[in-house]
């Protein structure tokens, strides 16, 4: 559950192994006390603060809901990039950001975000990109990594060569840019950031902590969006509607629950795909029909 994985860095692994709707996270325990996202879970969350006291500061990767909830058990100034503030404070702006536009979306959305007591925080601070945060003998560096979201953010611990990656995850699903903040080029550059800082440890929010082939495994997490234009262009050797094409799950491979959820999502990433796949000249859209040239 703790694990000091450099001298006073803890990761910390959420419940579930930190699958969705959990997440990892990061704990310093320098001079100051830093938290880095906080859906580890309430029970774990409850253990951390017994063995390590509360958190001087908690900084957020991003205001999607397995990030930042239980934080009524925290005392801490909270952080988070300006450009998901407002997902992060509103119930209602998460809903508009994941596309859930009319009352019976919202209303799915709502309930399975009670079934794990999920919250929007009450109060939020913004970081900026480059941003460093000092804690005595360590220090964080923001490092704003969009396309997941607008304001998804890495940490760099830089004496120790370690990347907090949060959702560039390293997961086997691959890149998720299902919000209408989220961007696929944008991703791709944020991925190949990381590569460039060729990372000695990278902690992922999902996957956990990871020692090896960590370029790799970069370059295999960015390739699955190539390998979802490839899908979708073999697809629309016959002209297919956007109706048509989201059933089959292309992006997503198969869906769960609450399945409206993510028909949002599908179609969301689809958009986005199909967009960057006319402006390359390798699809074509009439009267509402995609077919690959």
């Amino acid at each position: 559950m703790f694990q000091e994985i450099c001298d006073q860095i803890w990761f910390i692994e959420g419940k579930n192994h930190g699958r969705y709707p959990y997440s990892n996270s990061l704990f310093i325990n320098d001079r100051k006390k830093m938290l880095i996202d906080t859906g580890i879970g309430r029970s774990i969350i409850k253990k951390l603060i017994r063995r390590f006291g509360q958190p001087d500061l908690i900084l957020y990767s991003h205001g999607h809901e397995d990030h930042i909830y239980d934080t009524d058990l925290f005392t801490a100034a909270r952080y988070i990039h300006g450009k998901d503030k407002s997902k992060a404070l509103s119930k209602k702006e998460l809903f508009r950001h994941y596309g859930m536009n009319t009352p019976e979306l919202q209303k799915i959305l709502d309930s399975f975000l009670k079934s794990f007591h999920y919250k929007p925080l009450a109060e939020v601070n913004t970081f900026l990109n480059d941003q460093i945060f000092d804690l005595g003998s360590i220090q964080v560096k923001i490092l704003h990594t969009p396309g997941h979201s607008a304001g998804h953010c890495c940490f760099e611990i830089v004496d120790e060569n370690l990347i907090f990656s949060s959702d560039i995850d390293l997961t086997s699903f691959g890149p998720w840019y299902g919000g209408i903040d989220s961007d696929i080029l944008e991703f791709q550059n944020s991925i190949q950031l990381l590569i460039q800082k060729n990372p000695s440890i990278l902690v992922s929010s999902h996957k956990g902590v990871i020692f090896d082939n960590i370029i790799d495994l970069l370059e295999r997490f960015l390739n699955k969006i190539q390998d979802r234009n490839e899908k979708i262009l073999i697809f629309l050797e016959q002209e297919k509607t956007l109706n048509e094409i989201i059933p089959h799950a292309l992006v997503h491979g198969k869906f769960y629950e609450p399945l409206e959820y993510y028909l949002v999502a599908e179609k969301i990433m689809l958009q986005k795909h199909l967009a960057l796949l006319i402006e390359q000249n390798k699809i074509e859209c009439k009267d509402g029909k995609y077919k690959t040239l």
